[in-house]
């Protein structure tokens, strides 16, 4: 009626099957191994004590949730762009453009923020010195206002967002697998030459520079609602050209879409919810906890 699941003569001649059942207890152990690989390596992301405390104002958000942005163009620092980043500047924004509509928003013509824009300049006057790279913040705040205010004519645009791509030092570590790591994204070095060979005493105390996306988001009333940064990737990589190597400024700068995509979900989260978001969880509310952005 069954089918015999006898072993191999080979097997039993081998001594490795006994009545005891000592190949089954072995079998089910290494099963058990196994799946706890598997688990660890389906699990979430590793969690990364460097992602961004970030702000939100999930009230304000609740009472209005955000249907038809903006996107500035402008930095929210009132500073223009570094400009070894300049030409990544609207390949970022067109990926931040395609994460909010796969995310449910639309987009106002993001010229109706320029006209504005430069119709508060000719009224207030230029805020920033390029002789001194120095921002009048006073300045800043009118031509911002005015901005502002002038996009309050446009009843359906829920806020403005900012998308400042900056670029900030960053270090990698002397451990074994030398990554570095900075708001919430784990890098590992790259290298600049036909081989990624390094040597053993190679210096990788060196400060290095990154570059992150730091979003800002206001209300066209001016009251902010969110702010947060997402690291992107490092614009220095070891030149493995040179007998004496070292970090150089790397030919590509930005040139992995999918680190720009990692650090646009980590500068909207939780505006928008990132899977496997690296940083704390949220702290649990016990029982009789109320949730402050639950109307009464």
């Amino acid at each position: 009626m069954f089918a015999s699941h006898r072993l191999s003569p080979l097997l039993e001649c081998a001594g490795i099957f006994n009545k005891k059942g000592l190949i089954v207890r072995l079998y089910l152990l290494i099963l058990t191994l196994i799946g706890a690989v598997m688990a660890t390596g389906c699990s979430s992301t590793d969690f990364n004590p460097t992602a961004y405390d970030y702000f939100i104002s999930r009230e304000d958000i609740q009472q209005k949730p955000l249907k038809k942005v903006i996107l500035a163009t402008v930095n929210i620092s009132g500073e223009p762009t570094r400009s070894v980043l300049r030409d990544s500047v609207d390949k970022v924004d067109g990926l931040v453009e395609d994460y909010l509509k796969a995310n449910g928003m639309t987009l106002a013509p993001s010229h109706l923020f320029d006209n504005a824009w430069q119709q508060a300049l000719l009224s207030y006057g230029n805020f920033y010195d390029p002789t001194t790279g120095k921002v009048d913040t006073a300045g800043w705040q009118r031509v911002m206002a005015a901005t502002l205010e002038s996009l309050q004519s446009q009843k359906d645009i829920d806020a403005v967002i900012f998308t400042d791509l900056i670029e900030h030092d960053v270090q990698h570590s002397p451990g074994m697998k030398h990554y570095a790591r900075w708001y919430g994204v784990t890098r590992e070095p790259a290298t600049e030459g036909a081989t990624s060979s390094v040597p053993t005493d190679f210096n990788w105390t060196q400060v290095i520079k990154g570059a992150s996306l730091v979003v800002t988001i206001y209300t066209t009333e001016g009251k902010p609602l969110f702010s947060s940064r997402g690291g992107i990737d490092t614009l220095h990589g070891i030149d493995s050209r040179k007998s004496d190597k070292g970090f150089v400024r790397r030919k590509k700068i930005l040139s992995r879409s999918n680190n720009i995509d990692e650090g646009i979900e980590l500068a909207f989260h939780p505006l928008i919810q990132m899977k496997n978001y690296p940083g704390k969880p949220p702290v649990a509310k016990k029982a009789n906890d109320v949730d402050a952005t639950q109307k009464p």
